[in-house]
């Protein structure tokens, strides 16, 4: 845990530090941003009211006649000084020459045509820029033409500057508006001399290592001149104006690690004056996570201590189950499946004892399915007489001789049965060395039945879709000497047919196992797109090992439509199993097998088909209009749960069915969980092999 904790403190500097960096670029441009926006503001205004205060009328007049004979001009700029909030206003002529200034009361005639200000202003249009005053003081200035308005156009007689200071109170103002250390620096005209610090934030005492790193920016060309808008008349060359602002630099001072950028102030004409530089504090960004991480280290040590208690709790509630799990595994292989599991939950553990509860009651229930065949009469046999309706071995046409060899590779060891079709045998494959059964195509049924050959192909290659423990494998088709047979798994069993003949009906717990593999079985074909349609005991083979095999896909269709063999309107399957649509030879989907399989479970737990009838139209119409008698009224012992589920399954409208053959599993386990809550099955008791339990 401590590898932990410092490997999540190390990731988390170097996040912290990442994410410091990425606030701090943020804070930076934000503070440039801010002295853009506060200069244009600034600009703006001082040019708006400069501009009002020289607006024509009376003072226009009297301005214009001071500055054309030579009066005194201090009182006009005195006054627009105080009008605008300026610190200082100046005026000239319309040659340039210094008529007074504000703050001077005795300033002599100077010439201020050569600069940028005063000369744009007296062409016409006002003028900004930023200056220097006595290589001591930083300002910016705004110049409006005084305008006289002529026969067809204007001319200007004069230009008037106001002048407001960057100083200390600018600084602190930068500061709390932007977070952000704020510092104002000058470049002397002597390049040689080192950039001087006019103001700065109080935490930035150390000027001259200011100064020093201002020096190096410049030499490293990593500051950029500030871009005021639209109110400057300094236009940037393209160059300047596509320049990525330089990256953020790290420095120190008055031992505080600091990150920042610089921007240059522009004169009039273009000519870097001034500027600032702002800074913002790595260490102040980094405070709260070094606070994180004196808690955590401080956290994690009694962490450390919490763990080593809880560490034994925790490991004795997650062992505890796994061990009971464990244990009842165990029990299970030992034939014993009534163990205590814990209790569900949540958690993964609840989970996996979910699994294992679930496991214990399919393998009872199949234990107890075994142990049903296998008592009582009738004991135990080989048979497979699945293979579609049974007949006389005397009506299955010239039979293979035992001993004889089938298309050069299985030799017939054993006749199995007969079917509507053909013959049925037990063979060894010579090639494989393994026992198969094979079934024949009887020669005369080719005659009567056009389509046998195509049905008979058809079985095959829509048996070999489905793969499943409950599904009797086919493994090949094959011709030889003119007769069409299929190889497919021996199944070692009796049939459900024959299960119901020799003990008259089964009771419920056995035939749970064999209606959920059913179910299964059902799944996966219907999941492949086919309809078995002949679902029915003779075709439902059990194992000895409780095992339900589901057989003869001979006459099953791909859910998609016919191939050409079935016509339509023709009716295919048994009727006593065949849903009220399969019967009136409509187009059928996988309910008809649910209904087929509410037939077989009616038949297992009453001994009875629902429908009895002597004969085929009394049996269509019972089928049609009729609702069969409840499992559980023919026989008492039945769950009422179980035999409302078969009827269900009986419905007349395949929508009132359950909706595939996986819902139908689920409702089976609920009807069964149901039936041994409500004490009417034996939760882990043995059945009568008799079938005394109904």
């Amino acid at each position: 845990m401590s590898a932990v904790l410092l490997a999540t403190l190390l990731i988390a500097s170097v996040t912290a530090r990442r994410n410091a960096g990425a606030s701090i670029a943020r804070g930076l441009a934000t503070t440039t941003e801010r002295v853009q926006d506060l200069m244009g503001t600034r600009e703006r205004e001082l040019r708006g009211k400069l501009a009002i205060f020289v607006e024509p009328g009376e003072r226009r007049g009297l301005m214009q006649r001071d500055s054309a004979g030579g009066e005194d001009f201090l009182d006009q700029v005195q006054e627009a000084a105080t009008s605008t909030g300026a610190d200082w206003v100046q005026a000239t002529n319309g040659e340039g020459i210094l008529l007074a200034r504000s703050d001077v009361v005795s300033a002599g005639p100077v010439d201020l045509s050569g600069s940028a200000l005063v000369s744009g202003a007296l062409l016409g249009h006002p003028t900004s820029g930023f200056g220097v005053a006595a290589d001591t003081a930083l300002f910016q200035a705004v110049a409006v033409p005084l305008l006289r308005a002529l026969s067809d156009s204007t001319t200007a007689f004069g230009a008037m500057m106001g002048v407001r200071y960057l100083d200390t109170s600018f600084v602190a103002e930068l500061g709390a508006a932007t977070g952000s250390e704020i510092a104002l620096f000058i470049l002397p005209i002597d390049s040689t001399q080192p950039p001087r610090i006019i103001a700065a934030s109080a935490a930035l005492r150390d000027r001259p290592a200011l100064a020093r790193v201002v020096a190096d920016w410049r030499r490293a060309r990593a500051m950029l001149p500030l871009e005021m808008g639209d109110g400057a008349q300094v236009v940037l060359s393209p160059e300047e104006r596509s320049a990525r602002p330089p990256d953020p630099a790290h420095l120190a001072i008055d031992g505080t690690d600091y990150v920042g950028q610089g921007r240059y102030f522009l004169s009039a004409s273009g000519q870097e004056v001034g500027g600032f530089v702002a800074l913002r504090s790595l260490d102040a960004e980094l405070a709260l996570f070094r606070r994180f991480r004196n808690i955590m280290l401080a956290a994690g040590l009694g962490g450390l201590l919490l763990v080593f208690a809880l560490s034994g709790w925790l490991a004795g509630r997650i062992a505890r189950p796994v061990q009971v799990l464990v244990a009842a595994t165990r029990r299970a292989s030992e034939g014993d499946y009534a163990a205590e599991l814990p209790a569900s939950r949540g958690d993964e553990i609840g989970q996996l004892a979910d699994a294992v509860r679930r496991l214990l009651a399919d393998l009872l229930e199949k234990q107890q399915l075994v142990d049903y065949l296998g008592g009582g009469s009738g004991g135990r046999s080989l048979r497979f007489d699945g293979v579609g309706a049974t007949m006389p071995m005397a009506m299955a046409g010239a039979a293979l001789e035992v001993g004889s060899l089938l298309g050069d590779r299985y030799r017939i060891t054993q006749v199995l049965g007969a079917g509507g079709m053909g013959m049925v045998y037990k063979a060894l494959d010579q090639a494989l060395g393994e026992p198969v059964a094979v079934k024949t195509l009887r020669p005369d049924f080719l005659q009567t039945d056009p389509t046998a050959v195509d049905r008979f192909k058809s079985e095959i290659r829509l048996a070999r879709k489905i793969s499943h423990r409950n599904v009797v494998r086919t493994h090949d088709l094959g011709e030889a000497e003119g007769m069409l047979f299929i190889t497919m798994e021996l199944v070692e069993g009796r049939t459900l047919k024959d299960l119901i003949h020799s003990r008259g009906r089964l009771p419920a717990q056995a035939v749970l196992p064999i209606a959920k593999q059913l179910c299964r079985a059902l799944e996966v074909a219907h999941e492949a797109g086919v309809i078995h349609r002949d679902i029915k005991p003779q075709n439902l083979v059990v194992e000895p090992d409780g095992v339900l095999k589901v057989m003869d896909f001979g006459i099953a269709r791909l859910t998609s439509g016919t191939s050409g063999m079935t016509q339509a309107g023709m009716v295919v399957g048994t009727p006593e199993y065949m849903a009220p649509e399969q019967l009136l030879g409509d187009d059928v989907d996988p309910r008809v097998d649910i209904y087929a399989a509410g037939a077989v479970l009616y038949e297992c737990l009453t001994g009875r088909v629902p429908f009895p009838a002597e004969s085929a139209i009394t049996l269509i119409a019972k089928v049609l209009e009729e609702v069969p008698p409840s499992p559980a009224e023919l026989v008492p012992g039945v769950p009422r749960a179980l035999a409302s589920l078969v009827l269900r399954c009986l419905a007349k409208d395949r929508d009132d069915r359950p909706r595939s053959a996986g819902e139908l599993h689920d409702l089976l386990e609920r009807a069964g969980e149901g039936a041994v809550a409500g004490g009417e099955l034996p939760a882990n008791g043995r059945l009568d092999p008799a079938g005394a339990l109904g």
